[in-house]
């Protein structure tokens, strides 16, 4: 046999405010699944997570921060292992330099071929491709066609012809390959290889179980795409508009291996769709419950409330689901209306009241500041998640992503001046709307956060609201102080991402 072809995937150092969430360091899942499935095929890839090494922060000149592996180191891993391909992650437009300076340093350092994926590589190729470092992207699912460049990779005709890939042909320009097929069968994927990755630096992270039950924490995704719509989202340019899903076994499978092996004592389940099959969900839960694991998990991308109901919610509820996040969005049926958000505002109040009578958390995740949304379509949002019964509540401003209809509405009404604006987030945006200015818009967010808290805090003088919402999670000395420390929180506003002060 020949000499194996040498693969490195990186995840890059980000540049950015700690407000943006920059310093919420998580497991690099896609990298990990695609090294998982390149060592099924008989490859031995090493993948480097500069954001691993969290406690290396730099400031720039413009006030911003660079957190990650120094260049120096990264040059250092480049030289030495002196890779045959290269696999960058770039998923947030916002972080395309980052991505793209590895590229160069690659390119600086080796002879490698730089392959991007990720949902910014899928929707913008273009702003991607500009940069001549970059030789390749994968356009969405990536494990079954980065497998295929490695394949290919000494074979230049086979290599330009790649399915699910975009490159640059003999004549400088774009070519767009056919698509790949999505992978049927998602229980053929390994689990992610999280064995080639430093674990002890995510489970020691000082915010890995910050707002959790339990602790240490990690992330674990069952389900791959969203047969939904709405204008804001790209997660679709990768894992497409069907939803597809690992069988119950599979996924319980591996939360009893990170239980075992890494101490695991609470998941993040990081799908779009969890819930989506009633069927699934339930067995997933009875499988929890027979192997009596002994651990807590939460939804922090949301669940489809629509599928839910007291029979799901209590055999969750039973297997350790303790916190419910809600994607509702929006308190104004006109502004659901707009964004496509397939949602009943009766029904979600069902829900919260549901979860309350249970003991399960209740946490929504709002967006405000759309295009041509006015104050009161805001008020009404604002209005809804301080009267809904929620726990808590999570205020973003929407923002103009690229492979989002949102980013096409805002092009076409002018609102794109400067183009994408690095340094804007859901947290501290950039961008003006029709209605407001930036700032405007992060003072409308600031009331939000603020009147909601104010609203909840004055409830609770209640003690028939105090103990139906708050106190009947009691059950034991856990629930007691984890009770502790979340009224702690809210009293302190240590939840809204707006309050962190920038190191």
């Amino acid at each position: 046999m020949g000499q194996k072809t040498k693969i490195l995937l990186i995840n890059p150092p980000l540049t950015g405010s700690f407000s943006a969430g920059i310093f919420t360091i998580k497991v690099p899942l896609g990298l990990a699944y695609i090294a998982a499935y390149l060592e099924k095929q008989g490859h031995k890839p090493e993948i480097l997570d500069c954001m691993a090494y969290y406690e290396e922060v730099e400031k720039q000149e413009n006030g911003s921060y660079r957190i990650g592996l120094s260049e120096k180191e990264i040059i250092k891993k480049i030289k030495n292992f002196n890779p045959d391909i290269v696999g960058v992650s770039c998923s947030f437009s916002i972080y395309e330099k980052d991505s793209t300076r590895i590229a160069r340093l690659v390119k600086q350092n080796s002879e490698a071929l730089v392959v991007f994926g990720g949902a910014h590589s899928s929707a913008n190729p273009d702003s991607v491709l500009k940069n001549k470092e970059v030789d390749m992207i994968v356009k969405g699912e990536g494990e079954v066609v980065f497998s295929n460049i490695a394949k290919s990779f000494k074979d230049k005709k086979k290599k330009s012809s790649i399915p699910g890939t975009i490159i640059r042909n003999n004549y400088n320009k774009i070519k767009i390959n056919k698509p790949a097929e999505f992978i049927k069968n998602l229980d053929e994927i390994p689990f992610p290889a999280r064995h080639l990755l430093p674990m002890e630096k995510y489970l020691s992270h000082p915010q890995n179980s910050i707002a959790n039950m339990k602790g240490p924490t990690t992330e674990i995704i069952t389900s791959r795409g969203c047969p939904f719509n709405c204008i804001f989202c790209s997660i679709h340019t990768v894992w497409g508009r069907k939803w597809r899903a690992r069988s119950a076994k599979n996924v319980v499978d591996e939360l009893e291996h990170l239980y075992q092996k890494y101490g695991i004592k609470e998941f993040r389940f990081f799908d779009d769709n969890l819930t989506w099959d009633k069927k699934r969900i339930i067995e997933i839960c009875d499988e929890i419950i027979k192997r009596k694991l002994n651990i807590k998990w939460d939804t922090p991308n949301g669940v489809v409330i629509a599928t839910l109901n007291e029979e799901v919610l209590r055999k969750m509820k039973r297997a350790g689901y303790y916190k419910i996040i809600m994607g509702i969005e929006s308190g104004s049926e006109k502004t659901l209306k707009f964004m496509r958000k397939p949602i009943s505002l009766k029904h979600a109040k069902k829900i919260i009241s549901l979860c309350n009578k249970i003991g399960i958390w209740t946490w929504s995740t709002f967006v405000i500041g759309f295009p041509d949304e006015t104050k009161e379509e805001i008020q009404k949002t604002i209005d809804f998640a301080k009267k809904s019964g929620l726990n808590f509540a999570t205020f973003y401003i929407a923002q103009p992503y690229p492979g989002t209809e949102m980013y096409d509405i805002y092009e076409k009404k002018g609102l794109l001046k400067g183009g994408i604006k690095s340094t804007s987030s859901v947290t501290n945006t950039k961008y003006d709307t029709a209605q407001f200015s930036a700032k405007e818009l992060d003072n409308l967010q600031k009331k939000a956060y603020s009147d909601f808290i104010k609203y909840r805090l004055i409830s609770y003088l209640n003690p028939i609201k105090f103990y139906r919402e708050f106190l009947n999670r009691i059950r034991n000395i856990e629930d007691l102080i984890y009770v502790l420390r979340m009224f702690k929180n809210l009293v302190k506003q240590e939840y809204s991402p707006i309050y962190k002060k920038e190191k």
